[in-house]
């Protein structure tokens, strides 16, 4: 069963001219139904009065005008839906354009849209379909647009995590760094005591009489490990000194068989922009010295092959062979800084001495002393 499509004109008639056109001509029947029963009436009650010619024009009459205010209803109703329709349709001329200057936007929709020969129903129809489209593709980017902002909620909420996870991190490793540095402090703590215990040995009458060389040497090494050991733990806990510096004319040479110190007051001199080089043992400070000439020379006195005391004196005589050399500064690096081994460190050619444990500052005060001007500013550690 297919079902009829009312025609523009059958829509126009049964929408809109028909609903306002039915009141009217019932209320002219009613008029003129009223102006037949008053001339009946008069011709009833006076017949002598009434003519049937003068009844028909009196009908004919109320006809003809009720025929000519139908007639006039209409060409307003007409002149008024005119003016609608060509307001309705500059509209939808002004869309037409804007479609056109959508690139790509329905070329053919947009003309048909503007072709004044199509109906305003026509017209309205492909620009309802042209909405459609619209809504859609608002629909689909509105939707795109919705899933990029759960996308970057996502992230959002995964980088919070993460972030998260970094500070309990860093709050571990700060509770982690301080037991570390209280661990630091308490060895500090037992090691000043042990290192005392250790000095007073070595310094006793009893151990220098009754203790044979083999055994003084042993204790010595102790003495010097621990020291050194101390200056580690000095410069583990202390604070780290500031960036590197351009290097300055100051030459300095670290000897020390303890990698640890050695790395550590490389790093401390170097910040401070002096030449560093290092050495481990005697005889590899002597081959230094065949390369270039030291301002200054921290020797470690007891070392394993060469004490520094005969380094020190094989040091002093090679100089002689270099005439046009400066003469080194040698600093005695020792945990004994006794009388008698201060006169033995002057003997030997050695100029001062610093006793361990040594902190950075320490350190960098004998560089000011004997080399003025040599550390960057002037500044410490």
């Amino acid at each position: 069963m297919t079902m009829r499509v009312e025609t523009p004109k059958e829509l126009y008639w049964s929408r809109l001219v028909w609903p306002i056109l039915w009141p009217v001509l019932m209320a002219q029947a009613a008029l003129v139904a009223l102006c037949l029963v008053v001339g009946l009436s008069g011709w009833w009650l006076v017949p002598s009065q009434a003519s049937w010619s003068a009844t028909f024009f009196l009908l004919l009459a109320l006809l003809v005008g009720s025929s000519l205010n139908v007639a006039v209803f209409l060409t307003l109703l007409k002149q008024r839906l005119r003016a609608r329709e060509q307001r309705v349709e500059a509209a939808l001329g002004r869309v037409a354009r804007t479609l056109d200057a959508e690139a790509g936007e329905a070329p053919d929709a947009a003309e048909r849209l503007g072709d004044p020969r199509a109906t305003l129903v026509e017209r309205l129809d492909v620009l309802a379909r042209l909405l459609e489209g619209q809504v859609d593709r608002w629909r689909s980017e509105l939707d795109a647009r919705r899933g990029a902002e759960r996308r970057l909620a996502d992230d959002l909420e995964a980088q919070r995590g993460r972030l998260a996870r970094l500070a309990t991190g860093r709050e571990r490793a700060r509770e982690e760094s301080r037991l570390k540095s209280d661990y630091l402090h308490h060895l500090q703590q037992v090691l000043t005591p042990l290192m005392t215990s250790v000095g007073d040995v070595l310094a006793s009458d009893l151990f220098r009489r009754d203790a044979s060389e083999a055994e003084r040497a042993a204790v010595q090494g102790l003495h010097e490990r621990l020291a050194d050991t101390a200056v580690l733990l000095e410069n583990l806990g202390g604070a780290p000194v500031s960036g590197s510096q351009p290097a300055s004319h100051g030459r300095v040479l670290i000897v020390d068989d303890g990698p640890v110190n050695l790395m550590l007051a490389q790093q401390v001199l170097e910040r401070q922009g002096l030449q560093v080089s290092t050495a481990t043992s005697g005889a590899d400070a002597l081959t230094c010295l065949n390369k270039q000439a030291y301002d200054l020379v921290f020797m470690d006195i007891y070392m394993a092959d060469m004490d520094g005391v005969e380094t020190c004196r094989t040091w002093r005589s090679r100089e002689v062979d270099y005439p046009d050399r400066p003469r080194s500064v040698v600093v005695a690096l020792t945990a004994n800084a006794g009388d008698a081994d201060r006169r033995r460190f002057r003997a030997a050619g050695m100029d001062d001495y610093l006793a361990k444990p040594y902190r950075p500052q320490d350190l960098l005060e004998m560089v000011k002393h004997w080399l003025p001007g040599a550390l960057n500013q002037g500044k410490g550690a």
